[in-house]
């Protein structure tokens, strides 16, 4: 029950900005973890979700990979993706053969990578506090004006 009214809190609407977090259960082999994602955008006019335009964080704790943190920006339909890991030379040299696939799969949907990075954390307990921050922070609220001439 906690979980379903936490969602509910940090889910947000907060003028033309919209924040989404979601937490499933996952089952890998006899694992059992959680993924969570949070999900920041704009909404066009007519009250959809703009695809050109969002940000995307998940976060995985994997049993051998232990914590896994993924940042996802598009701009303009321009995707660049973060991963965050203390294996990212391992994560790096097995993604590197699907990087050709991601690429030519996402120009069929119209966008276009440009770039995947993989990134280890400093320390650990700098990747805790960065990442769980990052997810989980309380953002500004939208304020300002929009003038459009």
């Amino acid at each position: 029950m906690n979980r379903i009214t936490a969602q509910q809190v940090l889910s947000q609407e907060t003028g033309p900005l919209q924040n989404l977090l979601l937490t499933l259960p996952l089952n890998l082999g006899s694992s059992q973890t959680d993924l969570t994602l949070q999900w920041s955008g704009r909404k066009k006019k007519d009250g959809k979700i703009d695809p050109d335009y969002c940000r995307i964080l998940f976060y995985l704790e994997l049993e051998r990979l232990k914590e896994t943190f993924i940042d996802m920006q598009v701009q303009n339909r321009v995707i660049k993706v973060t991963v965050i890991n203390e294996y990212s030379k391992t994560i790096e040299a097995a993604a590197d053969n699907y990087l050709t696939l991601l690429k030519a799969n996402l120009k069929k949907m119209d966008y276009r990578l440009s770039g995947v990075l993989f990134e280890n954390p400093v320390s650990k307990k700098n990747t805790d506090t960065k990442l769980k921050s990052a997810l989980f922070s309380e953002k500004e609220s939208y304020s300002g004006v929009d003038i459009r001439i």
